[in-house]
């Protein structure tokens, strides 16, 4: 599948290089939405990007309350629009490199909370 996700040109470890990325992880299903890309594991959805420089992933409430002081301190990320959910500026390698992390612990425990 080609990724044509639209960013805003700052830069070339965004959302679509780490959309391009997470396609090829074999727990993740991609689907096309009306807003953009949005990733599913285990059936349940748990990445969302809309094709800015931003994307949302379901970390759950207890994984956000458990590492808040965190993900507060690193400056990039920020209440997502539902429960559970957190927010993240993707602009550059390292914050493509944590958002990919972040992915890891949100597939895991997704997993675990079904």
């Amino acid at each position: 599948m080609a990724v044509r996700v639209h960013t805003s040109g700052r830069s070339t470890e965004g959302v679509a290089n780490v959309a391009a990325q997470l396609i090829s992880w074999p727990d993740l299903a991609v689907k096309r939405t009306r807003r953009g890309l949005g990733f599913r594991a285990s059936g349940r959805e748990i990445v969302r990007m809309s094709g800015d420089d931003t994307a949302e992933l379901l970390l759950t409430e207890p994984v956000i309350d458990r590492w808040a002081r965190v993900l507060t301190d690193c400056h990039r990320v920020t209440p997502g629009s539902d429960a559970g959910w957190v927010t993240m500026t993707i602009d550059g390698r390292a914050d493509a490199e944590l958002f990919l992390s972040l992915v890891s612990v949100a597939i895991k425990v997704n997993q675990s909370s079904r």
